[in-house]
């Protein structure tokens, strides 16, 4: 891709080679440890995340795994808003709506999406979550181990950018999800992020 003087890297990631783009970096052997994503126009590339953030999203695997969900670690998810590309930690769905294996998944494929916060608060609290419920994935799990909270998303509303519900929870509750999910997430072994050393 060649960029015209008159272009510039934002604008050309906001329209199909931004997703052309992507595709090129996730064939980089030098970038297999990043996470790659398109957000709002713009490629964002993390490192690998920290342990505790890890033992959360297992953690949330295996309770629905249990619950005989599909259970798809950072799955990238497309609609028809085209900025976007995330890689959510966890995508929750049936084996039904993956059975033709399509790459990148339809966002209307997906019952539940996990983000377990990093360092980007605004990505996953702002940015994600319109995203999400433009794209109408019903539910929108949020973890966030800097302060000890979860929140619940339901009932998307793609007009006004947002979910209409959003239930509140501390680490240590049981987030029951309604149907078609209908059981408690346990939160009793989630941990907070320690303080960071000063530097």
């Amino acid at each position: 891709m060649t960029l015209t003087h008159h272009e510039t890297a934002e604008e050309t990631v906001r329209d199909d080679t931004g997703h052309e783009l992507l595709r090129f970096l996730e064939t980089l052997p030098e970038l297999d440890q990043l996470r790659i994503e398109l957000i709002d126009g713009k490629i964002v590339m993390q490192a690998s995340a920290a342990p505790f953030h890890n033992r959360i999203v297992a953690r949330l695997s295996a309770q629905f795994l249990a619950e005989e969900w599909e259970v798809l670690p950072e799955q990238a998810m497309i609609s028809d808003i085209s900025s976007f590309e995330p890689k959510a930690d966890l995508s929750v769905t049936t084996a039904e709506k993956i059975a033709d294996n399509r790459n990148p998944l339809p966002a209307d494929r997906v019952d539940l999406v996990v983000e377990v916060v990093s360092s980007d608060r605004d990505s996953d609290y702002v940015k994600k979550r319109m995203w999400y419920a433009m794209s109408e994935v019903p539910f929108y799990l949020l973890v966030d181990p800097n302060d000890g909270t979860v929140e619940l998303c339901s009932h998307p509303d793609p007009r006004k950018l947002r979910y209409r519900t959003t239930d509140r929870f501390q680490f240590g509750d049981a987030v029951e999800l309604p149907a078609p999910f209908s059981f408690g997430v346990d939160t009793s072994q989630f941990k907070l992020y320690p303080p960071k050393p000063p530097r």
